[in-house]
């Protein structure tokens, strides 16, 4: 990703580094342009962003927190559920996830 210039960009520079994203700016006409920042996770935990051409560093930097908690998020709750067959839990993933979210605070 080139380097912005602005604050925002910093951050957003910055904040991609740290979760290891590589940020791409599309480079299509404007009626192909994505809505937003698309966020394409690999197996071994890097990702990369396809952002829209003229979307600010700022709205980038929301979406990608967004995608950085929602992964975080679903790989706790991957961790719960192996946890739980191990400790011989028997039961399916809707059975698991129900009890789960019930029991969170």
């Amino acid at each position: 990703m080139e380097q912005l210039p602005t604050p925002a960009g910093a951050a957003l520079a910055a904040f991609a580094a740290q979760h290891s994203i590589t940020v791409h700016v599309t480079r299509v006409p404007d009626d192909e342009q994505p809505a937003a920042a698309l966020v394409i996770w690999r197996h071994d935990g890097t990702a990369m962003a396809l952002v829209p051409q003229q979307q600010s560093p700022c709205d980038t930097l929301a979406q990608l927190r967004a995608e950085v908690a929602e992964r975080q998020e679903e790989q706790r709750l991957s961790a719960s559920f192996q946890a739980s067959v191990a400790a011989g839990h028997v039961e399916d993933v809707a059975t698991w996830y129900a009890r789960v979210t019930k029991a969170a605070p």
